[in-house]
């Protein structure tokens, strides 16, 4: 059987700015419509890369529960502990939600 290596990626996620553009004022938002849409983009971005990192430690927690049995309460504290960090602070709300439900 052949061995397989692994790369690390280097997509297009490289060329990416990762620091919020320097011309947008957040008092006046629609004052440089470019460097509007440069903010709203880098805000999805990084929400987006919070979304996956959860994910990514939800996967680790499912296969410790999985591994660990009766056992998951003690041994699987840590990723529970950095699964429920991932939210704290962050909106991961439903985007499509009525205004009205509660």
């Amino acid at each position: 059987m052949p061995q397989t290596t692994t790369k690390a990626f280097a997509g297009e996620a490289a060329s990416f700015p990762s620091s919020p553009p320097a011309s947008f004022d957040k008092s006046n938002p629609y004052e440089d419509p470019v460097a509007f849409v440069q903010q709203r983009e880098h805000d999805t971005r990084e929400r987006m890369i919070d979304v996956e990192k959860a994910k990514l430690i939800r996967e680790r927690l499912r296969e410790c529960y999985r591994n660990e049995g009766v056992n998951h309460f003690e041994n699987c504290k840590d990723l529970v502990e950095k699964y429920t960090e991932a939210f704290e602070g962050k909106s991961f709300a439903r985007i499509n939600i009525m205004r009205d439900s509660k």
